[in-house]
């Protein structure tokens, strides 16, 4: 297993890659951090002489940084691997996922800042373009986290076939840490949450084909809106990390919908892993 960790030497890049680095611990991967590089361009030459120079220069000083960052993460566990990438490039989603699926990394692993994780993503942050372009998994790492050990992970899910295999993965990094997996679903309304308790053992069913992790549980929350209900559900069981999936038309990537960012007063201290997945 392998984290790829998109790093400008910002503070909230920093925790990012901290983070990363507590994962990797717990599951015997390698990390690789990536940084972007533009260099000024003066006129419209490419080729010229001048811009050559600017790139040489940039590369030279992230080379320094980022062997500096490695040392440091090295400082915190010597049985980790840590090296760097650097690619001359605007910065973008697409040079971040095309670097991710070059080096085949498991999970790309980006900080952020604001008031929380899926509120900056709401706000249009390259962090969710990076999610809405990857099939890689993208776990969010705030800028108030805390670098704690993972004890209970909620999986905003809405019992869908294609939830399934995203489990699996999440049972990957859970194992590591001996986790609890607790997969939420969200309701609105009294009738469907009566009407869900078939499907959850219809779910788990298909979960358990994919999976043999024991600790898994399920449950069904009702409140006045999902983005709410997933709230007041990580703070009722203080978890550690929410997970979720992201498809079209999903009510849960709704979430994602600028139209929705003054209604998000969302949880800003844990982690956000979001697994892009098709629509079944």
């Amino acid at each position: 297993m392998n984290f790829i960790v998109p790093t400008d030497f910002s503070i909230n890049a920093k925790i990012a890659s901290k983070y990363a680095m507590l994962l990797a611990q717990a599951t015997n991967a390698d990390i690789r951090l990536l940084h972007i590089t533009e260099p000024p361009l003066i006129g419209s030459d490419k080729l010229a002489a001048g811009y050559k120079e600017r790139v040489s220069l940039a590369k030279d000083e992230a080379t320094i940084q980022l062997e500096k960052l490695c040392s440091e993460l090295n400082q915190d566990s010597n049985s980790i691997k840590c090296d760097y990438i650097i690619r001359v490039a605007e910065r973008s989603s697409e040079v971040i996922v095309s670097a991710a699926l070059n080096n085949k990394a498991d999970f790309i692993v980006m900080g952020t800042r604001g008031a929380g994780a899926i509120k900056k993503l709401v706000l249009g942050s390259n962090t969710a373009s990076v999610i809405e372009d990857s099939q890689i998994p993208v776990i969010v790492i705030p800028e108030k986290v805390s670098l704690r050990s993972l004890k209970k992970i909620v999986f905003a899910s809405e019992f869908r076939d294609s939830d399934v295999n995203a489990v699996k993965q999440l049972s990957m990094i859970a194992a590591s840490f001996d986790a609890e997996i607790i997969i939420l679903h969200v309701v609105e309304n009294m009738d469907e949450e009566k009407a869900e308790f078939p499907i959850i053992d219809i779910f788990s069913a298909q979960v358990k084909k994919v999976t043999s992790y024991p600790k898994i549980s399920y449950r069904i929350f009702k409140s006045e809106s999902i983005e709410k209900g997933i709230e007041l559900f990580i703070d009722s069981v203080e978890a550690d990390m929410i997970a979720l999936s992201t498809r079209d038309r999903n009510p849960i990537e709704k979430l994602f919908s600028k139209s929705l960012t003054k209604e998000l007063s969302f949880h800003s201290k844990i982690p956000l892993l979001a697994f892009h997945v098709k629509n079944n």
